[in-house]
């Protein structure tokens, strides 16, 4: 490779915190990946090692959570009614608006499967319990909203008292401890833990991936795979207490590390950080294309699996992906989709009382 082409696919001046951007690409990615293996599984067709599937829940959500958390670093200075206007009622607006497209598409295309384990798609239930029971389609907004509202009503409460029981209920929930046997206040419990360490450490941590050289993340990255190994082929690993959150630990830190070299890949750095700037539609939109193509899928194909299913599952990955970029450039234009109409953003100003401190 010539230096003048070396010098066209490396970029050695990125900004300090282009990895973010990169960060949230990849976890998207790797979101899509694993609702693509799971309900392409379903439709028997498969090609994914089980076991590779749990490695792609260690750093995705984690790493969500934890960059949420690093954008409400003023956040403990705001009043209750600037938290709500800002960052509470913008996400209820958008569980509430999505839960419902999610259940008018289930009723309007048939042989689609919604949420599986949970209560069906279609199931007025559903709806009627959607502030109490979150589904596992949009669980996501509903804990970033108990987080926003969790860290700023805790923001006098000592650290290390915070992050001990942040930790100690992720750690109850990892190890099957404890149990609210609903998948999003299961995640929720176990990953505010994640959102907390970015609120409060948001300095340290940019500092950290900006100053750790490559020796480091060729060590974290052996110390994780050393661990993930264990925790997932070792009988009853998994439910040793804090095992799986010292593992999505290890994988933030060498994920975000990773995402720094990575942001200086330019063709690389282009693709995860145009999947990161439209994450948020990505992750609304995504499972709607990806059980259509099951629906469509199980109807042309004989069972799948091996080579055959594995290439079939990455493809439709990546055309998930593709296409619901596509879609979100389209469904932004739908403003009231992603944003509160500011009659209701002038309505709330209006009636939200400010609590006692």
């Amino acid at each position: 490779m010539s230096d003048r082409t070396f010098a066209t696919l490396i970029d050695r001046s990125t900004k300090p915190k282009a990895w973010m951007d990169v960060a949230k690409g990849a976890a998207m990615y790797m979101v899509v990946l694993f609702h693509t293996s799971l309900y392409f599984g379903e439709a028997d067709i498969t090609g994914i090692p089980g076991r590779i599937k749990q490695f792609l829940e260690a750093f995705p959500m984690p790493a969500f959570f934890l960059i949420s958390g690093m954008f409400a670093l003023r956040m403990h200075t705001w009043t209750f009614t600037q938290v709500w206007r800002r960052r509470l009622f913008p996400l209820l607006w958008l569980y509430v608006v999505w839960s419902l497209v999610r259940f008018v598409f289930y009723v309007i295309v048939p042989g689609t499967n919604g949420d599986l384990g949970a209560l069906p798609a279609t199931d007025l239930r559903a709806i009627a319990l959607l502030l109490v029971w979150p589904s596992n389609s949009y669980w996501f907004l509903y804990a970033l909203m108990w987080f926003t509202f969790g860290a700023w009503a805790l923001r006098q409460v000592p650290v290390w008292l915070k992050l001990a029981g942040a930790a100690s209920l992720s750690a109850a929930i990892t190890s099957g401890f404890l149990d609210f046997h609903n998948l999003g206040w299961n995640r929720t419990a176990a990953l505010f833990l994640f959102f907390l360490i970015g609120a409060l450490f948001h300095e340290r941590i940019v500092g950290f991936v900006t100053s750790s050289g490559p020796w480091t993340l060729v060590a974290l990255i052996a110390v994780y795979i050393a661990l993930s190994v264990g925790v997932v082929a070792l009988p009853g690993a998994r439910h040793v207490p804090f095992a799986v959150t010292v593992m999505q630990l290890l994988s933030l830190a060498a994920g975000f590390l990773a995402c720094k070299y990575l942001a200086m890949v330019r063709p690389v750095a282009a693709v995860l950080r145009t999947i990161g700037e439209w994450s948020l539609q990505i992750y609304l939109l995504h499972i709607f294309l990806i059980v259509s193509m099951v629906a469509l899928l199980e109807w042309l194909l004989p069972p799948t699996g091996g080579a055959v299913g594995a290439v079939i599952v990455f493809g439709c990955s990546v055309i998930t992906t593709y296409v619901a970029i596509l879609l979100s450039r389209l469904t932004t234009k739908v403003r009231w989709l992603y944003v509160p109409p500011k009659r209701f953003m002038r309505t709330v100003k209006k009636a939200t009382p400010e609590p006692s401190a």
